[in-house]
């Protein structure tokens, strides 16, 4: 209660002599101030943005005042927000000869550092600021993993964060913070701890439950993340993104019908968002109602003639409807607007295939393996395709290709073994059919789909019998 007392009467002090600077500065007429009315009067103006007249005080005060330590640090921290480092440190050096037991000299000095990107010194500077410092030391620690967090030092800020927490466990601000660095850092089941330590003391807070939400859907944890976001939007109806999200991980839940229905409440708020069309057409997709799927790519295209994802949906919806060449046309459109996505090559090598544009479809399968090498679906539809064209080299070479990202695929091995085995190659194929074995054992019939006449060799057998021992 004396503190609160205390605070308040400092308040109302610096108030007044705010009133008196201001009147000083219209009128051109001298006032006295001391030191800490100076201080007090450019804390007031730095908090309402005004860095110029903060400043001013400053310079006014150092006039009547020349040999205050306390107003030089005052304004190497508003030189610092005005981004002049290197005047910033010049003062701050100066004030370390002095005051070198000042816990602010340190900070203001580790935070210019940090600017400056010597994140090593900055920390040293931070340590001894720490160690001069008495009280708030949580409050100290926090600011200080804040400021690392924001020069894109994840894991100090990270430390310094999990030190302010262990100063005092109920910091709500260090909680948030905990789980929003722990996220970037993708460490997600951390950021869940200290997202809910955080709710444990507000359960009231929107933005943490929305967060939590992210998270969890992060983590492929759907049913959890709707929950979070069920709570963010109790405690606040019109949280738009969290309608979005919530439909987003009930799509990625596989709950179509009430992914549409959440898709469709939010675009009552925000009737002119293209993806959420784009992601209701896929809905739609998923539960085989492509007339409706079509309907939504085709909003989503009227609103944003640039969403790649509405033409690729559309060729989709083509090719399941046997319209080849309409299909490829949408598919050309969504690979000019993203020539990175792999599934859009993908696709268009298979549609070119179909189409017998066979120089097409091995450059769609190039590129798409290229640009997501760990694609089994890719590699295994590309050599299908050579195999087919009765290229049984090729396609064999396409799947050793596959191994220097995914060796130990078993649906690629098994599928090389049958085409090692048409190539006379026994020795190759039992080598990659028996690594398809220890991976996935109960496929092995995968390879007499393939090749049929593998059931009758003498090695495969013998490895069969070998690997079914072990699994008895």
């Amino acid at each position: 209660m004396e503190e609160d007392a205390r605070e308040s009467y400092e308040s109302e002090e610096i108030n007044e002599a705010v009133g008196r600077f201001k009147k000083m500065m219209a009128s051109n007429q001298f006032k006295y101030f001391d030191v800490f009315e100076f201080e007090g009067i450019a804390d007031y103006f730095l908090d309402e943005g005004k860095i110029k007249l903060a400043q001013k005080a400053i310079d006014n005060g150092l006039e009547l005042h020349p040999s205050s330590i306390a107003l030089q640090i005052k304004k190497s921290q508003i030189l610092l927000v005005d981004g002049k480092v290197e005047e910033t440190l010049e003062i701050i050096r100066l004030a370390e000869q002095v005051e070198d037991s000042n816990p602010d000299v340190h900070l203001i000095k580790g935070s210019a550092l940090i600017m400056q990107g010597n994140i090593d010194e900055a920390i040293e500077a931070y340590e001894k600021s720490i160690f001069y410092s008495y009280e708030d030391k949580d409050e100290l620690l926090y600011n200080i993993g804040i400021t690392l967090g924001q020069a894109g030092e994840i894991q100090k800020a990270i430390e310094f964060l999990l030190a302010a927490c262990k100063n005092n466990p109920k910091n709500e601000l260090v909680l948030y913070e905990l789980g929003y660095y722990y996220d970037k850092d993708q460490q997600a089941e951390k950021s869940i701890y200290y997202y809910n330590k955080y709710l444990d003391i507000d359960p009231f807070n929107g933005s943490v439950w929305y967060n939590l939400g992210i998270t969890y859907n992060r983590l492929g944890q759907y049913k959890q993340a709707v929950e979070a976001y069920d709570y963010s939007l109790a405690l606040n109806d019109d949280f738009e993104q969290a309608f979005f999200n919530k439909a987003n991980a009930l799509s990625n839940d596989d709950q179509y019908e009430e992914a549409i229905k959440c898709y469709e409440e939010y675009l009552e708020k925000d009737k002119d968002n293209d993806d959420a069309y784009c992601y209701l057409g896929e809905c739609y997709l998923n539960l085989d109602r492509n007339n409706e799927a079509l309907v939504n790519y085709q909003k989503a295209i009227r609103l944003n003639k640039n969403n790649a994802n509405a033409w690729y949906g559309t060729g989709l919806i083509m090719w399941m409807e046997g319209q080849l060449e309409e299909s490829q046309t949408f598919l050309k459109k969504a690979i000019k607007l993203d020539e990175e996505n792999p599934d859009f090559w993908l696709m268009y090598g298979k549609i070119s295939e179909e189409l017998k544009l066979f120089e097409q479809a091995e450059s769609a399968f190039e590129m798409s393996s290229m640009l997501e090498p760990n694609n089994v679906e890719c590699w295994i539809t590309y050599s299908e395709m050579q195999y087919e064209r009765g290229k049984l080299d090729k396609a064999i070479e396409i799947l050793k290709q596959s191994h220097q990202y995914i060796a130990d695929d078993p649906d690629i091995n098994y599928r090389l073994t049958a085409y090692l085995l048409e190539n006379k190659d026994e020795t190759s194929a039992t080598g990659y059919f028996e690594e398809a074995l220890k991976v996935d054992f109960n496929s092995y019939s995968d390879l007499f789909d393939y090749y049929p006449e593998a059931v009758q060799n003498e090695s495969i057998k013998k490895l069969i019998k070998q690997y079914q021992s072990t699994k008895l």
